[in-house]
């Protein structure tokens, strides 16, 4: 594994349980690897265990279900699954990263996000579904950034 989720990636999308797609702001690539185990990885390389990270955002957000996690305290990476990380290959998106999100007009079921880099991109999961994620990834961006304005 040689991939690290950073301030530049957009997305980890799973295509398949072993394989996945990695979205940064400039360019897009396929891991040989799952979603799960690139994030996994993440948390390893900048020094928590996944299952760490976990219990963290739950202290923060009392949350147990698609739970979103820090990845990186110092510059503030949180990500969030869309799809239930419990399956082990789940659809991972950078909350910073994001600037706008709506229902998809021309499927019932999915939402469109909008980066701030302009990529476009539709994903699978409802409006509804996808809003209540962003809200939780929220309260922990925002609990994580209070916690590191008050140490300096």
């Amino acid at each position: 594994m040689n991939y690290e989720v950073n301030e530049k990636t957009l997305a980890v999308i799973p295509l398949n349980d072993d394989r996945c797609k990695i979205v940064e702001k400039s360019r897009s690539y396929n891991v040989n690897t799952s979603s799960f185990k690139v994030i996994e990885h993440s948390c390893e390389y900048f020094g928590v265990s996944y299952k760490a990270r976990l219990q963290g955002s739950y202290r923060f957000i009392k949350s147990r279900y698609k739970v979103p996690i820090i990845i990186e305290e110092a510059i503030g990476t949180v990500v969030f699954p869309v799809t239930s990380s419990y399956k082990g290959n789940s659809f991972w998106l950078s909350y910073s990263n994001i600037l706008e999100y709506y229902p998809c007009n021309k499927k019932k079921g999915s939402t469109v996000i909008r980066f701030k880099n302009g990529l476009k991109m539709e994903i699978p999961v409802s409006f509804y579904s996808f809003n209540n994620q962003f809200l939780k990834a929220s309260r922990l961006s925002s609990v994580v950034s209070d916690r590191m304005l008050r140490k300096s």
